[in-house]
């Protein structure tokens, strides 16, 4: 739900609201202690290391702030296994995204990252790739 919400806002306002942010991420983080000491740390491991990862991307202006905290957020309700691949799948599906609108409409065009986001949430969680 908190995934539909920001890309309708990153759509439609061209940001994604902490609205969305930190009740997703407080879900996750309590869904994951709900299923034990082991799940919960696993969660936070997910959060820390999806930091770390996108940080630099961030810092170089690859992706915005929001699109980071939208991670986090979807880090604290995946796996390892999972959260690599969402990751991994949300940056192709970006790329393809781009390629498309270079091709189609030849102009510098805002890409909105919540859209790969949800996809690639999507497909990883309905067991798709």
């Amino acid at each position: 739900m908190f995934l539909g919400g920001a890309v309708f806002t990153d759509l439609y306002k061209d940001k994604i609201y902490n609205v969305w942010i930190i009740p997703g991420l407080l879900t996750g983080l309590i869904l994951a202690l709900s299923q034990g000491p082991d799940r919960f740390l696993n969660a936070l491991t997910g959060v820390g290391a999806t930091f770390l990862v996108l940080m630099p991307v961030y810092l170089v202006k690859g992706i915005a702030a929001g699109d980071v905290k939208l991670l986090l957020s979807t880090a604290s309700f995946l796996s390892f296994q999972e959260l690599y691949s969402c990751i991994l799948f949300s940056f192709l599906i970006a790329g393809a995204i781009s390629l498309v609108i270079i091709i189609f409409k030849r102009e510098k065009k805002t890409l909105h990252f919540a859209v790969p986001v949800l996809l690639s949430a999507v497909l990883v969680l309905g067991g798709l790739v």
